[in-house]
Parts: structure tokens; C-alpha cells; sequence
């Protein structure tokens, strides 16, 4: 509404007279209060405000700009900074002596020529008796009054003369405290045209006048008044009598008599607050259905204002109006709109009135468009003997008279209180398209065929979507074939919320799609500052409730039926969700892509649900290789084809072997209206167990430094893994002890061709040299790949144990003197004597050995030894040094070999190999 009353500022702007059409040349500024008969100029028309005592006054002030007759915008009175008080102007010192209205025995001040006067606020003017001159006779054109405060007479604060064109009084206030004389705040005479009063509050005043007060003694039309911005406030208590004004009230609108003088071309009340008129009138364009008590006034517009705990006076007929249009034909284009108007607890009967007088045809141009009543106890817009007037897109708060519940039956005259009543000869009386059965709040796809209705809602306030099937009146009058249909909703059976329209409908029936305002909407009150509200849909819980109803607009938009019958709901607003796996989806699986199925009761907003919404968490299995590097997310959440966008495929991923779960918290995604889920998606199946398809085999191994041929290992997918569409490039690197201990790779990059399921093998050498047996050596992997279901995996390391020399086989030899029998090892250890380190033994002692032939391989060295052949460097021992074979020796297990000798005194040790 803001960008709509906006408009209007724009297009009333025209009345305003700018003062700064021509740059000021005369500037004469008040430095005395004085307003008693020695105020006057001394010398009029030489251009210096100057009383017989040398100063400025506001009476030799105007004398000089009257006299002067300066183009507009060249005259500018003003005050001396600082200068504050009351100007008190006395009964002998009138400018004006001569009667300026039926009510005004001339002014205290006259103004005739051209002129700005900005008192700035810091001056005041009221009269401290109840004298009859008006303050200010305005007679003349391109007047100014800026900036002026409590500007108060006995009688009339402005008269607007016949000569008066192009006045604006900008800026101000005018409140009644000290007693009841003021009476009027402007009065407009006949011929008075182009006046503005704008930026202005206004309080009090005497009952049974008017603040604005039309006092026509001629035919002569008053044209284009225009009263914009004005706040006109009435507290609540106080008096009124001659030493208390605080409690007066008066009329806003008045006329001294109606009737052929009564002739106003233009009137436009807007952007303004009036509250609190109790036993006044507003707007009484007429006080009966006769032309004698009727003004005549065209070009109407009351717009964007708001008017609370309104009550009037005059009778409850529809001629008693809060606005009471004139009885007869209108000229020119006629609007009400963009208003809020509550009625105080009692009062008009009606708020808006137009007896047009015609028996055929249309009495005028008559729009009443998007306006807010509340109270009305008759009929809130009674319309008779008018031809087609555009009622549309006006709302009614719950206290408004309409018919009963249940609300089965379309509004109709019959007797019965309506929100609109079409009475003879007023918008043919048609009959309104109809709502069918109960609106549902749409959980599918939009239905083909169905219009939408076009919400006058903004586009950052969330909705639920309904439908509503509509039908062509069953009986006469009928509607034109092709009609707009606006849609309201209520709370019991008026009409609070305006939903939109729907355009161009046609045929006998049809369905409609509508937005429904998520929260409660607020409404003003009859107390000033406070709200009424109700609520279509509830935030919290989704629940839609209330009734819906409608209006036909017919005849390209010129005439408009009274209201429908009322229909319910059924259904919720906030979508529902669960999360589970996909119908599809293998569990466990080797497949990188982890498919999740999100469902919802109402179609969401394809944007809101994303894969930022999707929580994904990860837990570590058995084939974890790192439990710190899951990497549980969501990549993708699309939309499936055909589901009107309530089921949605999610992807998810982890980059190592984990139980992956989905979930979805509340408040993340929004329907097509813009409401949340209320509650976390539900679940029922939300696991599924991802197992990495890369192995590194194998992953751990020994190797023996020095060794040429080293160990080899490689890179494999899993068998029912997906066939690589892409090459898996591997980087391996070694930590700082393969560095230190001189470890080789035949490669640091392998890869698994796309199409093939293993790469070829990496070849590891270490260096010749001692180690600590069992020295650690990590080579740590990475994968890279176009295939996004193996791109990033985590790789698992391969650990290699570097040995000096072979640690499958260890031999340990004994010596043993003084053998009783050596036919068997365990017999030369029964009968002889160890020779321990340290024995000293004599050149050709004779002496058995022993041999312990030990399987200590482990780890991936752990293998079971067959044909183990023990030779000794000593070639006189056994055969030729060989002392025996051991045909098979298990993991852990041991065998014995002996031979004897004698000693001699030669190092056999020396040029032989081991």
C-alpha cells in the first residue's frame, strides 16, 4: 500500500503552489508581536516594513506585500530568529473590516498579493477573545503559509475569498486549549480554487462547525481543494466551554447550506489520520435523498487515509454516511480507496452512501477500491439508483453487519444486513459467481486447467497454496460471460483479508489456485495505536482455518456484484517430510553414490531443498581404513520427474568405508508458498553402509635391505565395484624413515586404467645396509580421478618392515665334548658335555656339534619351510659341510642336526659362504 499512496502524492502534487518559482527579492521580517492599532505600516508601498515605532509587525508586513503586488515567489515574510510568543491581534486593528463569510465580520489579517509567510514555528496567532473576524482573508493568488502554529481566531482561521488561487498552508498546528471560540480552521468561498492544506494537525475546534467548511453564497464553483497529510486527533476527555477548548470537537466536513449554490469541482482528502469524532460528520456531501440538501461536487477522491473509532451524528439512515456522497449524478472520476475506517461502538449505520438518482444507465464515475471498514451496522457500502460503480477489493473487519452463520447463501437485499448492497438500479443487482465446495490447501501438482488468482500479497511474506472450485450463478441477473473473480477470506462471515483476483473467467465453473497469508494480519482498532488481528494460517502448526468467499466483476471492470456464500478448509500448511534410502539403493554397497529419497506432504520450492538442507553423519565399520577422513556430505538433491516436486532424490558420499545416515532438521525447506517444515524429516530406513572398493594388496610386508628383486604390491577394485569409466591415477609417498633408509619405488604413480579393474605392480628395493629389524616404512596413497565414484577415496597405506637379512629361518649351533653316543642329536646333548663360550679345548679334541634348525617366520613372512638345508663352513662336518635337510618345518617349529669332528687349528670360516 505504501507504493500506492506514493503514487497519489505524486499525481496531487500539481495543486501545491511552489514558492520558489522566482527567487525572493523583498524579504520583510517580523520583530514585533504587536497586533493593537499601532502595528500599521507608516508608509505604504515603499518596500520597508516600518511602524510609527520603527519595527516590523505582521499587519505592516502584509501591508507592504498588498501594495506591492510582487510576482509569486518574490514576497517572503518571516521572523526574527530568536523572536517567540503570541500575536494578539485586537478587534480595532482588522485589515479586513467588511464581513468575509455568514460567519466572519471581516479579518485580522489581509492578504491580497502574492507572498511566502514562514513564521517557522516559533510565532504563534490566537486571538485571547472570542472576537468574530476570521485571522486570515485570503483573496488573492500564489499565497504561502509555512510553518505556523495555533493559528486561531474567534470565528475562522483562513477564509478563502473568490480571488483566492493557488494558497497552500504547509506545515503546522492549530489545537484549541484555552477555550471554544475558534470555530472553523478554513472556509472556502465561491471562486476560491487550487487551495492545499498539507502537513497539518489539527485539534478541537467548536461543535456544529467544520474544520473545513465550504460557505458558497454563489453558483460559482469552488475548484480543487486539496487537503493532504493532515492529522486531525481527538483525545479522549477534556471540556469545552470558555476557559477549556481541550474537549471540543466539531465536523470535519461542512457545508452552510447544500443545494444550486453548493457547486465544488475537485476535492481530494488523503494520506491524513483523523481519529476520535464522536458526534460530528466526516464527509456530508448530503443529508438526504433530495437535490436541495445535496451538494454538488465532482472529482471526489478520498484516499489513503486512516480514519479510527469514528461515531457521527445525523441519523442512522444512508444519507447519515460516514461519507454520504451526493444525492445524484457525479461528474468527473470519483475514488474511494486505499482506507482504513473503524467505527467507534456506536454511530453511522453506513459507511460509504451514494443515491444516484438515475433510473437508467450510470449516474457517474465512482470507484471504491481497496478501503477497510469495521462496525458498520447496516450496510458498509449501500449503493441505489447508481447504474455500474466498481466496488472492489474492500475488506470488512468481523464487527461489520452481514448475514448470519452458517453463510450458505449469497448477500442479496432481501432484507438481510450486507457488506455491499446493490439496491435498485445499482450495478443491475447481479448475481456473484459462487465457491462449490471446501477449499483445499493443494498437495499435488497445480491442476491443468486451473487460474491462478493473482495475490496482492508481497513477495517476501510465506503462503500456503489452496484450491477453490467456483460456479456461474444458477440464477438471474447473470454476470457478462466473462468476469474477474475476486476472492476474500473471513474468519466467521465478513470479509477481512482481500486474496487476490482471478482474470478473464469464462464458462459455468472453474478452479482456482490462491495464496494464503502465512500469520496474523493486523487491522487498526477503535483505539488509536492498537490492532486487531486474525489469522488465515497458523505459523506454528500449518492449520489453515476460516472461510472463503468472493465478488464478480463483470462488464470490463465497471460492475461488481454484492458478496458469495462462505466455504471451509481442509488440509495443512506446513509440509510434512521423511528421509529415507532409496527403493534402489543397495545397502551394504560398493557404489560411491549413496541414494536417499526425500518426500513431502505439499510440493517445496525446488531451491530451498539443497544438498546444504541434507545432514549427512558417518560412523566407522570394520573396513575402515580412517576414521577421521569420511567426509560424510551430500552432493546433490534433485527433484524427481512427475512428483510436482515432492519427492527428491539425495546424493550422499563418504571417502572411506562407513554407516551413512541422512537426516533433514526443521525449519530448512519451504513450500511453493514459502513455508517451513515444522518438524525434522522422519525416517525409518535412514542407513546405508558404504564399503571402500580400492585395496592395496598387499598392505603390509617385510623386506630385506640389499634385496635386488625387493617386494612388489599393487592397487585392485573390488569385484561388483563399478568398472572404472576413467583412469584412477595413485600417488605414493614415503615418510621419512623410507627416505633415511634409502627405500625405492619403481613408482610413485600408478594407475588402474578405465576399464580395468587393478594396476600393475610397484616394485620396493631398499639400500644394502644394517637396520634395526622390524624398522617401520609407511608409503601413504592418494587417488585422483574423472570418475567421480572413486575420485578422493582414502587409500590404505603400504607398510613395509625392513630386516638386514632374512628373519624366516634362524640356526643356532652347540658344541659338545666327551660324547658317550653320538648316533642322534638328542643323544650327543644326553651323554656329552656343552662346551660353552669360553671352554678351552686342545688341537685335535674331538668334539660332536648340534644344530637347531628354528621356523621363526611372521607376519607377511610367515610361511611353512620345506627342504631346509643346514651346512657348515666346516667342510669335514657331515658331507662336504652339509650337515642335514629338514624336509618340512612349520610356523614356530624346530628340528635337530649333529656332527662330529676334531679340532684343528684353521679358521674354516675364512673365503666361505654362506
Amino acid at each position: 500500500m505504501a507504493a500506492l499512496i506514493a503514487v497519489l502524492a505524486l499525481a496531487i502534487a500539481p495543486f501545491v503552489n511552489a514558492p520558489g518559482a522566482q527567487a525572493v527579492t523583498h524579504t520583510f521580517v517580523i520583530n514585533s508581536l504587536d497586533a493593537t492599532a499601532t502595528a500599521k505600516d507608516i508608509s505604504v508601498g515603499d518596500g520597508v516594513c516600518a511602524t510609527a515605532a520603527g519595527t516590523c509587525t505582521m499587519q505592516a508586513a502584509l501591508q507592504e506585500t498588498n501594495a506591492l503586488n510582487l510576482p509569486a515567489g518574490a514576497a517572503l515574510i518571516t521572523v526574527q530568529p530568536g523572536l517567540t510568543g503570541n500575536i494578539n491581534p485586537l478587534l480595532v486593528s482588522r485589515m479586513d473590516t467588511t464581513a468575509v463569510s455568514n460567519f466572519d465580520s471581516g479579518a485580522h489579517f489581509l492578504v491580497t498579493a502574492p507572498v511566502t509567510i514562514d513564521l517557522k514555528n516559533q510565532v504563534t496567532m490566537e486571538t485571547l477573545l472570542d472576537s468574530t473576524p476570521a485571522m486570515f482573508h485570503v483573496n488573492g493568488a500564489s499565497i504561502n503559509f509555512l510553518n505556523m502554529d495555533n493559528v486561531l481566531s474567534g470565528e475562522t482561521s483562513f477564509v478563502m475569498g473568490p480571488k483566492a488561487d493557488g494558497v497552500v498552508i504547509d506545515g503546522g498546528t492549530s489545537i484549541t486549549q484555552r477555550s471554544y471560540g475558534p470555530e472553523r480552521f478554513i472556509i472556502y468561498r465561491e471562486g476560491a480554487k487550487n487551495i492545499t492544506v498539507q502537513n497539518y494537525r489539527l485539534q478541537g475546534f467548536y461543535p456544529g462547525q467544520a474544520l473545513f467548511y465550504f460557505n458558497q453564497l454563489a453558483s460559482t464553483p469552488v475548484e480543487n481543494i486539496m487537503i493532504d497529510n493532515v492529522k486531525v486527533t481527538y483525545t479522549v476527555g477534556g471540556a469545552c466551554n470558555a476557559s477549556d477548548g481541550s474537549g471540543c470537537r466539531t465536523d470535519l466536513v461542512g457545508f452552510y447550506q447544500r443545494g444550486a449554490n453548493v457547486n465544488l469541482n475537485g476535492f481530494t482528502f488523503s494520506n491524513s489520520f483523523v481519529s476520535n469524532i464522536t458526534t460530528n460528520a466526516t464527509f456530508p456531501f448530503t443529508t438526504a435523498a433530495a437535490a436541495a440538501y445535496s451538494a454538488n461536487v465532482s472529482n471526489i477522491n478520498i484516499s489513503n487515509n486512516q480514519f479510527i473509532n469514528m461515531q457521527g451524528s445525523g441519523g442512522a439512515g444512508a444519507h447519515n454516511a460516514f461519507i454520504a456522497l451526493p444525492y445524484g449524478p457525479m461528474g468527473g472520476v470519483n475514488v474511494i480507496e486505499n482506507n482504513k475506517v473503524t467505527r467507534a461502538t456506536s454511530g453511522h449505520a453506513y459507511a460509504v452512501s451514494w443515491a444516484g438518482n438515475t433510473a437508467s444507465g450510470s449516474a457517474g464515475n465512482l470507484r471504491i477500491s481497496n478501503n477497510y471498514f469495521n462496525g458498520y451496522s447496516g450496510t458498509s457500502i449501500y449503493l441505489h439508483n447508481t447504474g455500474d460503480v466498481l466496488v472492489e477489493k474492500n475488506t470488512f473487519g468481523a464487527r461489520s453487519a452481514s448475514q448470519v452463520r452458517p453463510a450458505v447463501a449469497e448477500e442479496t437485499r432481501d432484507g438481510t444486513s450486507t457488506l455491499i448492497d446493490n439496491y435498485v438500479n445499482a450495478n443491475s443487482k447481479i448475481n456473484t459467481w459462487y465457491p462449490s465446495a471446501d477449499a483445499a490447501v493443494l498437495t499435488d501438482a497445480v491442476p491443468a486447467g486451473a487460474q491462478q488468482v493473482d495475490s496482492p500479497l508481497a513477495e517476501d511474506i510465506p503462503v500456503c497454496v489452496a484450491t477453490l472450485d467456483v460456479k456461474y450463478p444458477a440464477a438471474a441477473p447473470f454476470p457478462s460471460d466473462t468476469v474477474d473473480l475476486d476472492v476474500y477470506w473471513t474468519q466467521d462471515r465478513t470479509a477481512e483479508i482481500y486474496l487476490g483476483r482471478a482474470k478473464q473467467v469464462s464458462g459455468s465453473s472453474a478452479k482456482l489456485v490462491i495464496d494464503l497469508p502465512v500469520g496474523a494480519q493486523q487491522f487498526p482498532s477503535t483505539i488509536v495505536g492498537e490492532f486487531e488481528a486474525a489469522t488465515i494460517v497458523d505459523a506454528v502448526t500449518g492449520k489453515a482455518g476460516g472461510f472463503l468467499r468472493m465478488q464478480t466483476i463483470g462488464n470490463d471492470g465497471t460492475q461488481s456484484s454484492q458478496f458469495s456464500r462462505t466455504v471451509g478448509f481442509s488440509g495443512n500448511c506446513r509440509p510434512e517430510l521423511t528421509i529415507n534410502q532409496a527403493d534402489t539403493q543397495n545397502d551394504s554397497t560398493l557404489a560411491r553414490d549413496l541414494h536417499y529419497t526425500v518426500e513431502s506432504s505439499l510440493p517445496l520450492d525446488p531451491a530451498s531443498v539443497s544438498a546444504a538442507v541434507v545432514n549427512v553423519t558417518a560412523a566407522a565399520v570394520t573396513e575402515t581404513i580412517d576414521a577421521g577422513r569420511l567426509n560424510p556430505r551430500a552432493v546433490a538433491v534433485n527433484p524427481v520427474a512427475g512428483t510436482a516436486n515432492k519427492k527428491f532424490d539425495v546424493i550422499a558420499r563418504v571417502d572411506d568405508s562407513a554407516r551413512v545416515t541422512a537426516a533433514i532438521a526443521a525449519e530448512q525447506v519451504t513450500s511453493v508458498g514459502g513455508l517451513k517444515n515444522a518438524a525434522a524429516a522422519k525416517s525409518t530406513d535412514p542407513n546405508i553402509t558404504f564399503k571402500n572398493p580400492i585395496s592395496t594388496t598387499p598392505s603390509s610386508f617385510t623386506l630385506v635391505t640389499g634385496e635386488p628383486d625387493g617386494k612388489q604390491y599393487g592397487f585392485s577394485v573390488a569385484a561388483g565395484a563399478p568398472t572404472p569409466n576413467a583412469d584412477l591415477a595413485f600417488t605414493g609417498v614415503l615418510d621419512q624413515a623410507g627416505i633415511d633408509n634409502t627405500v625405492t619405488l619403481s613408482t610413485t604413480t600408478p594407475v588402474i586404467l578405465a576399464g580395468k579393474t587393478s594396476s600393475d605392480k610397484v616394485r620396493v628395493t631398499a639400500a644394502a645396509g644394517d637396520v634395526v629389524a622390524n624398522t617401520p616404512v609407511s608409503i601413504a596413497h592418494t587417488v585422483t580421478s574423472a570418475d567421480t565414484n572413486y575420485d578422493g577415496l582414502v587409500v590404505r597405506s603400504a607398510m613395509v618392515k625392513l630386516f638386514s637379512t632374512d628373519p624366516s629361518i634362524r640356526i643356532t649351533k652347540r658344541a659338545f665334548i666327551d660324547v658317550a653316543d653320538s648316533s642322534t642329536p638328542e643323544r650327543v646333548m644326553a651323554t656329552g658335555t656343552e662346551a660353552l663360550s669360553g671352554t678351552r679345548l686342545t688341537d685335535g679334541q674331538a668334539v660332536c656339534f648340534v644344530y637347531q634348525a628354528s621356523n621363526i617366520s611372521a607376519d607377511d613372512w610367515a610361511t611353512k619351510l620345506t627342504d631346509v638345508t643346514v651346512t657348515d663352513s666346516d667342510a669335514r662336518l657331515g658331507t662336504n659341510g652339509v650337515i642335514g635337510t629338514v624336509a618340512e618345518l612349520g610356523v614356530g617349529q624346530s628340528a635337530l642336526l649333529s656332527a662330529c669332528g676334531s679340532l684343528i687349528p684353521v679358521d674354516t670360516t675364512v673365503g666361505v659362504s654362506e
